[in-house]
């Protein structure tokens, strides 16, 4: 009877042992386990600075914490941008519209490669084109490296060595286009066809260095009015940086997970 106990016991607990290990490996998996911060802060203030060097007012530029739809509800840059005089509202007044910027990934990510950075700009302004100049937009990782920022298109079969065609984002319009930089393309030998070899970010190496990792993209955009004579264009260097945080670990168990709570 006691060697039936002692049999039983050592089964359970193999049991639980499998069954602990089994929660690990899908927890490793799936968890979110960094968090990809950008810096509000700094974004505000440098497009601050460009507008009012433009002359425009340094309100007209906001970082916000959490965007609109259909925006993702996280950091972006809000514009105030004036209309063309000849949109006015219903009382003859002079009318402002918004344009909105954000860049993704944001917030907690596994430890999974990220293969680019997702642009999305909304245009909510009725006479004032957005142009986003990927040419001139920059990207930068751990080392502060500059790499040229690429657009990824379907069957891309152009050589890095030409220009790119500017997305337009015209009034009351959304572009969300996915970018990375110069150094992860390859060409495939058979086909001759440009495709993405590696990911832009690492972020299982990040996570691991001893400082805070970052990396940044310095997007160039210009907005422009359509319509009234002498309207002035504005160029910024918007600059969404980011950086790389270890999330504090988690018991993999829930029952854990609760006690630690407790």
């Amino acid at each position: 009877m006691e060697i039936d106990i002692l049999l039983l016991t050592v089964y359970f607990i193999c049991i639980g042992y499998v069954i602990y290990q089994m929660a690990l490996s899908v927890e490793a998996a799936l968890e979110d386990q960094v968090v990809l911060v950008a810096d509000q802060e700094g974004l505000e203030a440098t497009v601050r600075s460009q507008m009012v060097q433009q002359g425009f007012s340094e309100d007209a530029a906001e970082g916000v914490s959490a965007a609109p739809a259909p925006l993702r509800p996280t950091t972006a840059l809000q514009l105030s941008m004036p209309e063309p005089k000849t949109i006015t509202d219903e009382a003859g007044n002079p009318t402002q519209g918004r344009v909105l910027m954000q860049v993704l990934p944001q917030g907690p990510q596994p430890l999974q490669p990220v293969p680019g950075l997702t642009v999305q700009v909304l245009n909510q302004t009725q006479g004032v084109q957005v142009t986003v100049d990927w040419d001139r937009s920059s990207i930068s990782r751990v080392n502060n490296q500059i790499r040229r920022a690429i657009r990824i298109t379907p069957g891309m079969r152009l050589d890095l060595g030409l220009p790119q065609v500017t997305s337009v984002v015209n009034p009351n319009q959304f572009l969300s286009a996915l970018i990375t930089s110069e150094d992860t393309f390859t060409r495939n030998p058979d086909t001759q066809v440009l495709q993405v070899a590696a990911p832009l970010l690492d972020l299982q190496r990040m996570a691991v260095m001893p400082a805070t990792a970052r990396y940044a993209l310095d997007l160039v955009v210009q907005l422009t009015p359509m319509a009234g004579r002498g309207a002035r264009s504005i160029v910024l260097l918007v600059p969404f940086h980011f950086r790389v945080e270890v999330l504090p670990a988690q018991p993999a168990v829930p029952l854990l997970n609760w006690l630690m709570r407790r």
